[in-house]
C-alpha cells in the first residue's frame, strides 16, 4: 500500500485553502494513509527541531511503498533528511517517490533559512536516493532567480515547467491539485522523466504573471 508524507514550506500553517490540504484530504477519503505535519514555528523555521519530526513522520509510515510531497522549504528539508538517511545508512528514513513542488534556489536561503542551505554536495545525490524524483515548479518563481530547469539540472532531477508566475501556493490562486493526485495514487512513471501525468496547473491557478 501507498503511504504518503507531506512536507510544507515555512510561508504558511496549513491552510485549509492549501493544495497540500486539499491532497492530504483526498489521500484519506480514498484510505491512503497520509502524514501531514505541522511544522513547528514555521514562520521561524528550525532546520534541527523541522529534520527531527520529519524523521519521525518517515518512521510512523510503515512499509509499503514511501511517497513524499513536498513544498517550498519543505523541498529542502527532505534533501537534509534523505542525505543524513544516506550517510548514516538508514534506509527506513527514505522513499521510493518524491515530488518536490516549487523548491526555493539555495541563493534565497539568507537570514534565518541560512542553516537549510545545502553545501553543494548533498543535492546531486537526490536522483539516486528514490525511483522517482522529480521537481514541478512554474516558469518563474520569487523564490528562485533563474529557469527551474537550472535548478533541475543541478540536482539531476527532471522537471516539469507550468506557465506563468509564482510559488504554487494560495497567494498564486493555487488549490485543489488533480495532477498531483494522479501522480500519488497512480504510482508515478517507472522512468523518471516520464509523460506519466498530465501536469497541469491546478483548480483556480493564475496561468499568466500575477
Amino acid at each position: 500500500m501507498t503511504r504518503v508524507l507531506l512536507l510544507h514550506g515555512f510561508e504558511h500553517t496549513r491552510p485549509r485553502t492549501h493544495w497540500m490540504w486539499w491532497l492530504a484530504e483526498s489521500l484519506r477519503g480514498r484510505r491512503v494513509p497520509v502524514q501531514y505535519p505541522q511544522l513547528p514555528t514555521p514562520h521561524a523555521p528550525s532546520l534541527e527541531e523541522w529534520a527531527s519530526l520529519a524523521r519521525a513522520e518517515l518512521e510512523m509510515l510503515g512499509d509499503g511503498e514511501r511517497v513524499v510531497v513536498t513544498h517550498s522549504l519543505g523541498g529542502i528539508l527532505w534533501q537534509h533528511v534523505a542525505s543524513e538517511a544516506v550517510r548514516h545508512a538508514h534506509p527506513e528514513l527514505l522513499a521510493d517517490r518524491v515530488l518536490m513542488v516549487a523548491p526555493p534556489h539555495p541563493s534565497r536561503l539568507t537570514g534565518a533559512l541560512a542553516p537549510f542551505a545545502l553545501d553543494g554536495t548533498e543535492a546531486p545525490a537526490l536522483a539516486r536516493v528514490a525511483r522517482d524524483t522529480r521537481i514541478v515548479a512554474r516558469e518563474t518563481d520569487p523564490y528562485r532567480p533563474g529557469p527551474a530547469g537550472d535548478l533541475a539540472r543541478d540536482w539531476g532531477l527532471a522537471v516539469h515547467v507550468l506557465p506563468g508566475a509564482g510559488h504554487l501556493n494560495p497567494d498564486d490562486g493555487h488549490g485543489p491539485w488533480q495532477a498531483v493526485l494522479d501522480w500519488v495514487v497512480g504510482g508515478g512513471s517507472r522512468n523518471a522523466g516520464a509523460g506519466d501525468v498530465e501536469w497541469r496547473l491546478g483548480e483556480g491557478a493564475r496561468s499568466l504573471d500575477a
